[in-house]
């Protein structure tokens, strides 16, 4: 990936009827300032991204650990007794 820095450190040779240099070192510079912007983005939302993955395998492991199940999810769901029971083994105080 090109970064801001490649264009700010990269050096071309010189040519008799190359383009005008000025003209290339502003539009190089309007671009290390998108790509800056663009780095400071990315960085961003990575960061972001890793907060909100920890949260949510905080919350997964939270909700895993207080949820239990007191019946059926659906009406057609069956549940056996073995599995009424341990729910309600684990209701009792």
């Amino acid at each position: 990936m090109i970064k801001a820095e490649n264009i700010v450190n990269k050096e071309f040779r010189k040519a008799l009827f190359g383009y005008d240099r000025e003209d290339v070192d502003k539009y190089l510079d309007e671009l290390i300032v998108q790509l800056m912007e663009m780095e400071r983005e990315r960085k961003e939302m990575a960061s972001t991204i890793e907060y909100l993955v920890s949260e949510l395998t905080a919350q997964g492991a939270k909700a895993s650990k207080d949820e239990r199940v007191v019946g059926p999810v659906s009406p057609h769901a069956t549940v056996s007794e073995e599995e009424r029971r341990r729910v309600q083994e684990t209701e009792e105080p």
